[in-house]
């Protein structure tokens, strides 16, 4: 969020609650204050979220537990099955009977040449029909050896819903890129039915279900690797401060302790007071924030109101309360007066912790990004409490 003039904004608040005190009514300064703090809250809130990556709370690849079945996802019967059979054996014995045929037509030709017209067509006409037979023979013994490699991989994955490709060609005993090219063969072949193989050409990944969760995960990673990303620029940012506004940071930093020394004064003298336990939870709200503008110097614009308006002005609140609890007559003014302020402490301190909130919303969303994947996968290796119920 840029740096805006708010003196006139602030100058409001300071004649409200002046006008307030004067006449010992906050009912009205409730509502302006609390109408002030939530529209700028609400720009905080607009402003920061500019910043962060909204990821979907539901991720993860490979959050489908394993099926020992398998059979819902390969063909009942591969492509290979009939015709492989049917090839081999008909090639097989169009092979022996052309075979047999052009040695006894070459064996003719060789002692009879020319004595018989047509003799060099009909030997071609028999050689055709013996390679178109051996072709047909060897297109049966690839389609079953297919087929054979196929019920090899089943093998492999029918306790788990996908696999390394360099696993499955390990155990097939055949090099990774052979295995690569057969399993996509076989996909388009339907002989794996719902069959997929990941973009970085890693994975063989047996249904949909779970290739729409390695989808997911990887705008996951995405998402997260780009929250990294945006993470290491702002400390590099917050590296490269001049000495000017390191300073800066200092002189606002120490303005906003003081203030908070301040309400600890008070507090320390109305702990009778049923307020003392909101302005504790005030100064550890308030502690915080500047804790992570230490850490974090480049957010001190997102929360420069904070320090320069909306912390003065609750000073001057609690020590109107301060001093309403100071007079010995506790009229019905004076009573409501006190618990409209402490309503309005309440609004500061939920305003406060909202803040407070979005000014780590990186971080959490990044944690909750490595949570969601270590949850999904414990998911898939069937780690989970709901897998042992079953």
């Amino acid at each position: 969020m840029g740096r805006k003039d708010f003196s006139d904004l602030e100058d409001q608040i300071v004649s409200t609650v002046k006008s307030a005190l004067d006449a010992i009514d906050f009912v009205n300064l409730k509502r302006d204050i609390s109408d002030k703090t939530e529209d700028t809250l609400n720009e905080f809130k607009s402003k920061l979220k500019e910043y962060n990556v909204k990821v979907e709370s539901k991720y993860g690849f490979l959050n489908k537990k394993p099926k020992n079945d398998i059979s819902e996802y390969i063909s009942k019967r591969p492509a290979g099955t009939v015709s492989g059979i049917l090839y081999s054996i008909f090639g097989l014995i169009g092979s022996v009977v052309f075979g047999v045929l052009v040695f006894i037509f070459l064996i003719f030709m060789l002692f009879f040449n020319g004595i018989i017209p047509g003799t060099f067509a009909t030997f071609g006409v028999l050689l055709g029909f013996l390679v178109l037979s051996l072709g047909l023979f060897f297109r049966g013994i690839n389609l079953r050896n297919r087929l054979k490699r196929f019920k090899k991989y089943v093998r492999f994955v029918e306790d788990n819903s996908y696999c390394l490709i360099k696993d499955l060609a390990r155990f097939a005993k055949e090099k990774e890129e052979f295995v690569l090219k057969d399993l996509n063969k076989m996909i388009d072949l339907g002989m794996f039915i719902e069959g997929h193989i990941d973009e970085e050409k890693t994975y063989f990944i047996l249904n949909d279900d779970v290739y729409s969760d390695y989808l997911n995960l990887k705008k996951q990673q995405i998402a997260k690797e780009s929250n990294k990303e945006k993470l290491n620029k702002k400390e590099e940012a917050n590296e490269g401060l001049s000495d000017s506004e390191r300073e800066e940071i200092k002189s606002i930093i120490e303005m906003g302790r003081n203030y908070i020394e301040q309400i600890k004064k008070v507090r320390n003298e109305l702990y009778k007071e049923e307020i003392a336990i909101k302005l504790d939870k005030l100064q550890n709200i308030a502690n915080q924030i500047l804790d992570y503008i230490e850490k974090n110097p480049k957010k001190l614009q997102e929360v420069n109101k904070f320090i320069n308006h909306y912390l003065p002005i609750t000073i001057k609140l609690i020590n109107s309360y301060k001093d309403l609890s100071k007079q010995l007559v506790q009229g019905e003014n004076i009573k409501n007066a006190k618990i409209e302020i402490e309503k309005s402490i309440d609004i500061i301190n939920n305003a406060f912790e909202n803040l407070l909130d979005d000014l780590f919303e990186d971080i959490v969303l990044d944690i909750s990004t490595d949570i969601s994947v270590l949850k999904t996968l414990f998911k898939q290796e069937g780690l989970t409490e709901e897998d042992f119920k079953k």
